[in-house]
């Protein structure tokens, strides 16, 4: 099958299975595919909470050094919704969501509380402080985000795994100053 799309002034023609894999390449440059991480539940982990702490810990002191080489502040976390995106990730841990439901499950419950968009990512926290971070975390004036950790097997992985979910608002709000004279 081929399909003509047009480029400026020409038409292009490619077959489908070029633009089926064009669109993975796309899906993957973007993160959408996650670590590699199979869309499955897994099996249930029982780890202590330090573990899923450390983890969590290693984010946060990770992405701080990221912003303040990038001369930003330090994010701004949410304290008082930091108890509800843990309870995402224990579902990821218990087995019940897999880690693309989890960051599916972060995101709806992020726009719910934040009231605007957000990101949401699921991390792969196995390199401590040395995790790739998206840009958007790092880039940004301001950043407001939510974040828990969970240890997790995926049920064709051998071996546990390591998330950090991750919820960033998107946008700004606008700040209106009137100077006026009296």
């Amino acid at each position: 099958m081929l399909i003509a799309l047009r480029s400026g002034c020409r038409p292009v023609v490619f077959r489908a299975r070029q633009a089926l894999w064009a669109a993975c390449l796309g899906l993957a440059a973007f993160g959408c595919a996650g670590p590699g991480w199979p869309d499955e539940p897994g099996i249930p982990v029982t780890v202590s909470r330090a573990r899923n702490l450390d983890a969590e810990e290693a984010f946060v002191d990770g992405l701080t050094a990221r912003r303040l080489g990038e001369t930003v502040p330090e994010p701004i976390v949410t304290p008082a919704l930091q108890h509800a995106i843990r309870t995402i990730a224990e579902r990821l841990q218990a087995g019940s969501l897999s880690a693309e439901q989890a960051r599916q499950v972060s995101e709806a419950w992020g726009r719910a509380v934040y009231h605007r968009d957000v990101d949401a990512w699921v991390l792969d926290c196995s390199a401590g402080r040395k995790m790739r971070v998206p840009s958007a975390l790092t880039s940004k004036p301001t950043v407001v985000i939510s974040y828990a950790s969970a240890q997790f097997r995926p049920r064709s992985a051998s071996a546990d795994q390591c998330a950090t979910l991750v919820v960033s608002a998107r946008g700004a709000d606008a700040v209106r100053v009137s100077l006026s004279e009296r």
